[in-house]
């Protein structure tokens, strides 16, 4: 069983848990711009409660809002207030179990199979002070995210067939930038119930593979793993000991420990250690400290305790060490392998640097992933930014076909002459005269006509294919492209 834990209206909330005097006034929060619009006619972001009543809702301008609602006063988004009750949702979220996924910014996903209890013994009670709480439940996460907000739903155990009502643009949040749901309103599909109803195998081929997801997931057929949510780890440690010490072999010992701890919280973490700070707390109350930077990236306790233990051999202490602190930056390895079977991490962050360096050599737009255009036309091609994510970058393509033979192209084509006559208006080539593979044509499949952009005549173009064989046995793509110009395109290996 999952449950799923929304704060409705989270930009409002977060803005008015701080004024609790102006919660039973209308209040509304503008939409970001760009000083292109004139403030009077902005978009509203959000509405609170009481201004929802008067018939305001977000998306109205803020002239005919005041309009109709002459008290309602602007507000502030609080992004610092954004935050505190995000971390008081997850809190709420690692009270009853540590296995949760912060799905949303306003939204949590809790794992609830190894509770034992039922439902409204483990969420009845939870609240949040200043904010609306709804939840939802359902066999697989997904369902209880789409549950969770909706009023109605809130505190039941939804079936796909309690969701049908619901209206289609509740897709919207598994692909918030997504074109299919403006397809799917096209098409006249208003509800989740009316999309469940089409069939899934056409759906996923008209609409692709994300279309067939969203019908699993509606059905309950579809069941993800969390992406659970782990605050940050600190790496500061503190080791306090029943008796003062006073020589350098038992600090030394306890200086290890507390290096083999640092190490594990960085290797989980793919990091290194760049600084090292220690704190010596003595029996007078004094404090010693040394910050250490180290020459290079650190991930072995022995390439960090010799800076600290040269530090401690020349240390005079006139009173014993009661306890210790130790801390670190952590920071990316460095990339350069200094031994045979280790391989030391890559600079993840150096990538950012070379994408601005080659942007700025070759001009905005220039830089990025070549993937195939939505055009047939040969070496048509579009550039994703190279920050992209894998299914962004490179679509699926329903139209390439499976090729036994596969065909080396030649980049740039080749120009060749070549020996052909008229039949019903069309050219037939006999011999290649020229070229890098002369001879008669012996056996010839085509041709096959190929033409695109029609409608605008400086970018359109027309060619005609033919796969030749020829006496040499070569297998040949041979290129006719308007209005004369012969060339071989590739060979089939």
């Amino acid at each position: 069983m999952f449950a799923s834990l929304y704060i409705p209206n989270f930009t409002m909330a977060a803005a008015l848990r701080n004024l609790s005097e102006e919660r039973e006034t209308p209040c509304a929060i503008l939409a970001p711009h760009s000083g292109k619009i004139s403030k009077d006619k902005l978009p509203l972001l959000a509405v609170n409660g009481a201004a929802r009543v008067t018939g305001i809702a977000a998306g109205w301008p803020l002239n005919r809002s005041l309009v109709r609602c002459p008290s309602l006063k602007v507000i502030s988004a609080d992004p610092k207030a954004e935050v505190s009750l995000r971390e008081d949702l997850v809190c709420l979220g690692e009270s009853l179990t540590a296995d949760l996924e912060l799905t949303a910014a306003d939204a949590l996903i809790l794992d609830l199979s190894y509770r034992r209890a039922p439902k409204d013994a483990i969420l009845g009670e939870l609240s949040l002070d200043g904010a609306d709480l709804w939840q939802g439940f359902a066999v697989t996460p997904d369902l209880a995210h789409l549950a969770a907000r909706d009023r109605e739903l809130h505190g039941s155990i939804v079936t796909p067939a309690d969701l049908a009502r619901l209206p289609i643009n509740r897709l919207a949040a598994f692909s918030p930038q997504g074109d299919t749901l403006t397809i799917l309103g096209w098409w006249g599909i208003n509800t989740l119930g009316d999309f469940m109803n089409l069939p899934r195998q056409a759906l996923a081929e008209r609409l692709g593979p994300e279309a067939g997801q969203w019908h699993d997931v509606l059905h309950g057929k579809h069941s993800r793993l969390l992406r659970l949510h782990r605050p940050p780890e600190s790496l500061a440690q503190r080791m306090e000991f029943e008796d003062a010490m006073f020589t350098l072999d038992p600090m030394i010992f306890s200086l290890k420990r507390l290096l083999h701890t640092l190490a594990g919280r960085l290797a989980s973490r793919a990091l290194a250690a760049g600084l090292l700070d220690l704190r010596l707390i003595l029996e007078s109350g004094e404090e010693v400290t040394r910050r250490i930077r180290l020459p290079d990236p650190q991930t072995a306790v022995e390439g960090m305790l010799s800076p600290l233990q040269t530090w401690l051999d020349s240390l005079r202490l006139e009173a014993g060490v009661v306890a210790m602190e130790l801390d670190a930056e952590a920071t990316f390895a460095d990339s350069s392998q200094r031994e045979w079977f280790g391989r030391q991490l890559p600079h993840p962050e150096r990538w950012a640097e070379t994408l601005a360096q080659l942007e700025a050599l070759l001009g905005p737009g220039r830089v990025g992933i070549p993937v195939p255009g939505d055009s047939h036309a040969p070496d048509a091609f579009i550039l994703r930014p190279a920050g992209a994510k894998h299914s962004e970058a490179f679509p699926p393509r329903a139209d390439r076909p499976d090729c036994p033979v596969p065909l080396t192209r030649y980049r740039p084509p080749r120009p060749v002459v070549v020996a052909h006559e008229w039949i019903d208006r069309r050219p037939v080539p006999l011999a290649l005269l020229t070229g890098s593979h002369p001879g008669e044509i012996i056996a010839r499949r085509g041709p096959f006509p190929a033409s695109g952009a029609w409608w605008e005549p400086p970018d359109g173009w027309q060619r005609l294919e033919w796969d030749i064989q020829i006496e040499s046995r070569h297998l040949l793509r041979l290129v006719l492209e308007t209005p004369d110009r012969w060339q071989l395109e590739g060979i089939y290996r």
